[in-house]
């Protein structure tokens, strides 16, 4: 995506960043700790700035709706000023990494999210500290699940993961008959060079129905998770829905338009 980028597992053991390098690239003029999150910055930031606030308040909404534990795990973060800063540090450290506005990456030992303090800064970060939050209590998360939860936390709290730029993208791409939802193609990709804008949006809208349409689609979404968090591995969720996916798909396409009436009526359309 060419917002931001998640970066797990093996890709680090090539650059070795299981602690970041070039610390003296990094922001370091003042830290601030927030229960799990560590903030460093380069510039004055409040310790109780709104949008702080708001990333550790999702840490408990996260745990509660998805019923997942609360990890004590440290998640590092480090903000730019500016872009150019922000730039920088990755062009000299990073080089072979595409351009993107926020990174968060795994290690086998550290949890770490970088971005600059621009235009899109509560969105990115709101995107970023849910990876944090999600792979702090539950290893190998499939990309689509991963990037589909993401997207949904990365919208402001109390509007219960409604994202009207992926509604309104899936619902143009779907009347111009670009584009239906096919779950199985999405847990196919592995990386997210794979992904594109109509992916993540898809990935998005399948996390949308299965938390804000009836308590069995979100008990099969927690269900998941909870067997990735105590084996490690699970069988792609599209099995779970066995041979209600061409069900799932018609409800997935009919919860879709059932928001885009709703945003209409909302901007009076």
């Amino acid at each position: 995506m060419w917002r931001r980028l998640s970066i797990v597992g093996p890709l680090l053991v090539c650059c070795g960043c299981a602690l970041p390098a070039h610390q003296d690239l990094l922001p370091d003029d003042q830290r601030l700790i927030r229960e799990q999150l560590v903030i460093h910055s380069d510039f004055a930031l409040a310790r109780h700035h709104r949008l702080l606030d708001e990333l550790v308040a999702r840490r408990q909404e996260i745990a509660n709706q998805l019923q997942l534990p609360i990890s004590d795990e440290r998640i590092y973060i480090y903000l730019f000023a500016t872009r150019e800063d922000y730039r920088n540090y990755f062009t000299d450290r990073f080089p072979f990494y595409p351009d993107r506005r926020a990174f968060f990456i795994e290690s086998d030992t550290r949890l770490t999210v970088f971005a600059h303090w621009g235009e899109h800064v509560a969105e990115d970060l709101r995107h970023e500290v849910a990876h944090g939050y999600l792979h702090a209590v539950v290893p190998n998360l499939p990309l689509w699940l991963d990037e589909g939860l993401a997207e949904y936390y990365e919208v402001k709290r109390g509007q219960r993961g409604f994202h009207a730029a992926h509604l309104q993208e899936l619902d143009r791409q779907r009347r111009q008959r670009q584009w239906e939802p096919d779950l199985e193609r999405l847990e196919s990709l592995t990386s997210v060079s794979e992904m594109s804008l109509t992916d993540y949006a898809e990935a998005w809208a399948w996390i949308h129905w299965l938390l804000e349409t009836t308590p069995v689609r979100r008990a099969l979404l927690c269900d998941y998770l909870a067997r990735l968090r105590t084996t490690g591995a699970a069988d792609p969720l599209s099995r779970s829905l066995g041979s209600q996916g061409a069900v799932s798909t018609r409800a997935l396409l009919g919860h879709l338009q059932l928001l885009v009436d709703r945003m209409g009526v909302e901007h009076g359309q």
